[in-house]
């Protein structure tokens, strides 16, 4: 797949520390200190089949993953109502424009998966220059969808494709896109 838009910005958001702020939530780096709190956001059965994220979940594996994907490329941030205590995680492939989202069982029906989104999709539009963006989101994960329609997303005709989840099965995954809106100048 390719990307319509270019990084037109001299923001780097793989160079740390990235805080992004608005819609009521901060989105910031992974610390060592938000170790604890990790397994309780990513260690159920619902977030390894409507993610990549393994099960069981081993929190100091998926530290050294954020680490090491952010080398790539992939900024994972942890979603936050302050700036404190992580309640989730948004992610952006750079070179690609894709951005994931994945909020804690606790935490969920609040909002936080949207507002991180529309945040993240502002900051890649504003800041990096993108003009599409995209999600995949797992055939029938309703929730998911939701978020992503809250967000300005809307499913594309691109074919479904098959990946497997945190749980080593096979998923069919929804692209979803969103368009920058068309000013006139």
């Amino acid at each position: 797949m390719s990307c319509d838009s270019t990084i037109s910005s001299a923001v780097d958001p793989t160079a740390a520390p990235l805080v992004l702020e608005g819609e009521g939530v901060v989105l910031r780096d992974w610390l060592d200190a938000d170790l604890p709190h990790m397994p309780g956001l990513f260690d159920a059965p619902d977030m390894a089949a409507n993610t990549d994220i393994p099960s069981p979940f081993d929190a100091d594996a998926f530290l050294v993953r954020i680490r090491r994907r952010r080398a790539q490329g992939i900024v994972d941030l942890a979603v936050t109502p302050d700036g404190g205590e992580p309640l989730g995680l948004v992610a952006l492939h750079v070179a690609i424009g894709v951005l994931g989202y994945a909020i804690g069982p606790a935490h969920r029906g609040r909002g936080m998966a949207s507002r991180s989104l529309r945040l993240m999709t502002r900051f890649c539009h504003e800041e990096l220059g993108f003009s599409r963006l995209r999600l995949s989101i797992v055939q029938g994960n309703v929730p998911s969808q939701r978020v992503a329609e809250s967000a300005g997303y809307v499913r594309s005709d691109d074919d479904v494709v098959e990946r497997t989840n945190g749980l080593g099965q096979l998923k069919l995954l929804e692209t979803w896109h969103w368009i920058a809106p068309v000013t006139s100048g």
